[in-house]
């Protein structure tokens, strides 16, 4: 069952591969936490976390240099 404390550690381990450069861990433990954090409130009220999540997700893209993509991502956070 998704769980908010489940989806903060993924969301964390993803920080911490994103700290060591390792992008595409990071962006798969992200987007881990996105869809637990979507499963537990829901796409119709924005939340914060989620928001945080697109916000995580995006500044991997930048990272990355994958600029389109970290707009998407920056833009949706906005919601």
């Amino acid at each position: 069952k998704p769980h908010p404390d489940v989806a903060t550690t993924y969301n964390n381990i993803g920080s911490v591969y994103d700290s060591m450069g390792k992008y595409p861990e990071a962006l798969a433990e992200y987007k881990k936490a996105l869809k637990m954090r979507l499963a537990v409130y829901g796409t119709e009220k924005p939340h914060p976390d989620v928001a945080t999540t697109y916000n995580n997700i995006g500044s991997v893209y930048d990272s990355m240099g994958k600029y389109s993509e970290f707009l998407t991502e920056h833009k949706t956070s906005q919601i």
